[in-house]
């Protein structure tokens, strides 16, 4: 056998065993820490991401960035831990969480378009500016607070004087 050819040998499945050895360590950490805060966790719904992600034009290292994501791997992880640990999983659908501002709610008046640009968001509304992926953060904890904690706000935007809930309940699906 070539050199070669053992070296692919040794290294075959590497990258899936790094990748399910840190993926049980932060599923790990992430309930255990929850649980010491009786907390629970909450998360994008990200169902059939990869196929909604791929119909989109992209470049070849964002599109190997989402395919070698494992985050389903994840969320099984994360969701029997949980389960074992009495600490609850909430899903939200991921709609307009990037979109949204954290602070006051407010959604860029027109369709398909967004306050955040690259890394960054500014609301429109108010002039919140935060780091985006934080922001969305904040509006995923907002949205599982307010399945397990129904009497919360949640995320909901002023728009001409008017309140909409952009987020029924039955959307969300607990873990």
């Amino acid at each position: 056998m070539s050199r070669s050819r053992r070296l692919l040998r040794r290294l075959s499945g590497r990258e899936q065993r790094f990748q399910k050895w840190l993926n049980h360590n932060i599923s790990k950490q992430l309930v255990q820490d929850a649980k010491r805060t009786n907390s629970a966790l909450a998360f994008e719904d990200l169902t059939n991401i990869r196929e909604s992600l791929n119909q989109k034009p992209r470049s070849k290292t964002e599109r190997r960035r989402t395919n070698n994501w494992a985050f389903y791997q994840m969320r099984l992880f994360v969701g029997y831990k949980a389960n074992i640990a009495g600490v609850r999983v909430v899903f939200v659908p991921p709609a307009y969480t990037s979109q949204t501002c954290s602070r006051c709610g407010h959604i860029h008046p027109v369709k398909g378009k967004s306050y955040g640009f690259g890394k960054s968001f500014k609301c429109g509304h108010c002039g919140f500016e935060h780091d985006a992926d934080i922001n969305a953060t904040l509006n995923i904890a907002a949205l599982g607070l307010s399945v397990i904690q129904p009497e919360s706000p949640g995320i909901s935007c002023q728009l001409e004087g008017r309140q909409l809930n952009l987020f029924p309940a039955s959307y969300f699906e607990l873990g």
